[in-house]
């Protein structure tokens, strides 16, 4: 990587770190404005030449104003997953007076990490990060700034005070669900993974599955199937599969697009949904209800995650929030695609 291009990836925030001085000691220097020694004033423009900084636009506007507002991190492979999230995160974040600017990760963790440099860019006050691609050095990085998070979907950052988390809890359902199959029956439980891009959620969720199938005494029925992250793939996989009638069971899915691969690639080859092949989703939306059969998840209201997220982060901001864990606990909604 040549060095104009470091240049131009320089930021306010990295001149206040190297310089030793505050974001707001920064901002006053380069707008020379406020009080400011001349020896602070000395060794601020020292690591402005020495890191080649160009000031920006929204760094000559640090002194003048202040932003009002917040970030939310998603990965784009979750996108449709996260619109009632998204809705609920809005409609507070409006009511609190605050702008969204909307940050969507791949499944690239190098491009998943320059999102961080993004964020950190534009200068938001705070952050609501959905995305397990991230690790907690990204997590860690966007702290070191002084900006606020709160981070769904991890069940513990060991990072600072000025971050807060939302668990999602599936493990109990999760447990029930597979108890409650292997009292109805003795077939295999199958866990689709994802070849690639595989968060830190549904990796746990498939050591649960594991576990309590071992636990049951069926450790010799758990089998894990890799799946590309595509409902076309996972459908065409499936359907040579079940042309042969091969590894019927119980299928346990990341997300409803998946599981329709799976529903449709059985019912397509005239398999019974669910005497032949039960199909479980861990994360739906509302297609999981429209589809036929009706696919069981393990549910949680995301337009409340969203909201509790939203309102969280602004207690930070207003340095108020006293409890920063707020846990969610999904529900087995069961449908059409598992037996009763």
């Amino acid at each position: 990587m040549n060095e104009d291009y470091m240049k131009k990836r320089v930021t306010i925030y990295q001149v206040a770190t190297e310089s030793g001085f505050s974001l707001a000691t920064v901002s006053r220097v380069i707008n020379d404005k406020g009080n400011v020694t001349e020896e602070t004033k000395r060794k601020v423009l020292e690591t402005i030449e020495r890191l080649g900084y160009k000031p920006s636009a929204i760094a000559q506007g640090l002194a003048k104003s202040n932003t009002t507002s917040v970030g939310i991190v998603i990965p784009s492979s979750m996108y449709s997953y996260v619109a009632n999230m998204l809705s609920g995160m809005t409609d507070i974040a409006k009511i609190y007076g605050y702008k969204t600017i909307l940050f969507v990760t791949s499944q690239d963790k190098q491009a998943s990490s320059k999102v961080v440099e993004e964020v950190i860019q534009a200068n938001v006050e705070g952050v609501v990060i959905f995305d397990d691609q991230l690790s907690e050095d990204d997590i860690k990085k966007m702290v070191s700034y002084s900006v606020p998070v709160c981070v769904i979907g991890r069940d513990s950052l060991s990072i600072s005070d000025n971050v807060a988390i939302i668990p999602l809890k599936y493990e109990q359902t999760l447990r029930k669900t597979i108890s409650l199959h292997f009292e109805k029956g003795d077939e295999n439980v199958y866990f689709l993974k994802m070849d690639e891009g595989e968060g830190s959620l549904m990796t746990s969720l498939l050591k649960i599955a594991e576990d309590e199938c071992i636990k049951l005494g069926h450790g010799d029925k758990f089998f894990v199937k890799e799946i590309s992250d595509s409902y076309t793939q996972t459908y065409d996989q499936f359907y040579e599969l079940f042309k042969e009638r091969k590894d019927l069971g119980f299928y346990i899915c990341p997300r409803d697009s998946l599981a329709c691969g799976v529903l449709n690639a059985a019912t397509d080859n005239h398999i019974d949904v669910p005497h032949e092949v039960q199909i479980l989703s861990i994360i739906g939306t509302k297609y999981s209800k429209i589809v036929r059969p009706s696919l069981t998840i393990l549910d949680v209201d995301m337009y409340e995650v969203g909201s509790i997220a939203m309102r969280m982060l602004t207690k930070q901001l207003n340095k108020t929030l006293q409890t920063k864990e707020y846990p969610f606990y999904s529900s087995i909604l069961e449908r059409s695609s598992t037996r009763k």
